[in-house]
């Protein structure tokens, strides 16, 4: 009984010391201020798994609200496009309107001057006429004397007076003519000055339709700038959201190497204790089997245990669960009720099953091992080992689902360590309330027994 203690507190230690390990690259993530279990680890990297889809949601969300906004871009830039060639043609009518203001202007400036000439001659031509007048005025008829005395004959007299009369009305005949183009120039220059308001009136006209126009671009590019402004706080969270993602990726690349450095460590640990153990169990074993033999309750004892390699890597079902026992397949007891009682599990026992390979059903973590029962032999009674089922592991499956392996002759994993598909757990024995070497399997969701030919078949 004393070694027994002994070998079940040496075994107990060896998986604690299995359950928990300091990280290889702790230095790199200062909140990993204690070890993590292999379980943790997993853990950790399936809510980072969580969190980077969300973040990939996020980026795909935020190129999406990108595109939309380099979209609406694009159609600011198509406005912003058009508006500026009306202003272009609107500056090109201001121009031609202001030139032909300025032609206005000039003929106006030229009519005025004009004006000013035809004055100043008419003014000239007024005063030589009425000098003539008051030359008249003063002589009188002398004058007529004057011209007739001097006259040779009648009809040089004539003459002479014709003459007079002539220059008095070629006189007023001028002034009416200078009077008259004043007049025209007079006219030209209202309706110059008609078309020079009306230039001023379209030249306003068309200043406001530019003010409009600009006005519209102003309030294009604020959008423009609102949208680029969108597109850079956008590119800025996609940066960030990114950088946390690659971030994330990292340390789960980091966890994953820490969980396969960890894996092989213990496999080699557990593959030393292993070996130990077998030793000390062969011895138990032959020592138990001799004292038990006597025994009532009690049948013959499996005197060598000749461990086997899976036949085969089993192949998973639908289900993604895999066949635990490869290479025997004869089901030698179905789960549900069974002698007064409830079967919760199927029994896999068929010729030869002794020291054949338990393969893990399912990817997954050990949560529990018993590895101290040493019945190794039929019995018609319990051992009181594991509760009944002897030499057992248990197996965790992202939580929901978990799979019992019972009646092991021994164990070759330990608590915390993540196991594989198909890799091997244990060897098939007929350890605890065992009438025969089989392997008793369980499925069990969210820690309720199932049927597992819902989940596996041979």
């Amino acid at each position: 009984m004393f070694k027994k203690v002994i070998s079940f507190v040496t075994s107990s230690a060896i998986a604690a010391a299995f359950i928990t390990f300091v990280p290889v690259n702790e230095g790199k993530r200062s909140n990993n201020a204690y070890a993590k279990t292999i379980a943790e680890m997993q853990e950790e990297i399936k809510s980072n798994k969580e969190t980077i889809s969300e973040l990939q949601n996020q980026l795909d969300a935020l190129a999406g609200n990108k595109a939309e906004e380099q979209q609406y871009q694009s159609v600011l830039n198509e406005q912003i496009s058009v508006i500026s060639a009306n202003i272009d043609l609107l500056n090109k009518e201001l121009d031609n309107i202001n030139a032909d203001i300025d032609t206005a202007q000039n003929n106006i400036a030229d009519l005025d001057q004009s004006i000013i000439d035809q004055q100043n001659e008419i003014d000239a031509n007024v005063e030589l006429f009425k000098q003539r007048l008051c030359a008249m005025y003063v002589t009188g008829n002398d004058n007529l004397a004057t011209v007739v005395v001097g006259t040779s004959s009648f009809y040089d007299m004539m003459s002479r007076v014709e003459m007079v009369n002539r220059i008095a009305s070629y006189d007023e005949e001028l002034i009416n003519d200078i009077l008259s183009d004043i007049d025209q120039m007079e006219q030209s220059k209202k309706d110059l000055e008609t078309e020079k308001l009306a230039l001023e009136m379209k030249l306003d006209e068309q200043q406001k339709r530019k003010e409009e126009k600009d006005a519209e671009i102003a309030v294009l590019n604020e959008k423009y700038q609102q949208t680029q402004n969108e597109i850079d706080r956008l590119s800025q969270e996609e940066a960030m959201t990114a950088e946390k993602k690659r971030e994330l990726e990292a340390m789960n690349a980091e966890f994953d190497a820490e969980i396969q450095a960890e894996i092989a460590r213990q496999a080699a640990a557990a593959q030393a204790a292993y070996e130990a153990e077998q030793a000390r169990l062969a011895a138990e074993r032959a020592a138990a089997a001799q004292a038990a033999a006597p025994q009532g309750g009690y049948q013959s004892a499996y005197t060598a245990v000749d461990y086997q390699q899976p036949a085969y890597i089993p192949a998973p079902s639908a289900s993604g669960f895999a066949w635990p026992a490869p290479g025997f397949c004869y089901i030698s007891s179905y789960y549900g009720p069974r002698w007064g009682s409830f079967h919760g599990g199927i029994d896999v026992g068929d010729a030869g099953i002794h020291g054949g390979a338990a393969c893990a059903s399912k990817s997954g973590t050990v949560i529990t091992v018993c590895n101290s029962c040493t019945h190794d032999y039929a019995k018609n009674g319990s051992c009181g080992c594991g509760g009944g089922y002897g030499n057992y592991v248990v197996i965790s499956h992202d939580g929901t689902y978990s799979t019992v392996y019972g009646h092991l002759a021994s164990a070759c994993v330990s608590v915390g360590q993540y196991v594989n598909q198909g890799d091997v757990i244990g060897y098939i024995g007929s350890t605890g309330w065992s009438t025969g070497a089989h392997l008793h399997f369980e499925v069990r969701v969210n820690g309720n027994r199932v049927d597992p030919l819902g989940y596996v078949s041979p």
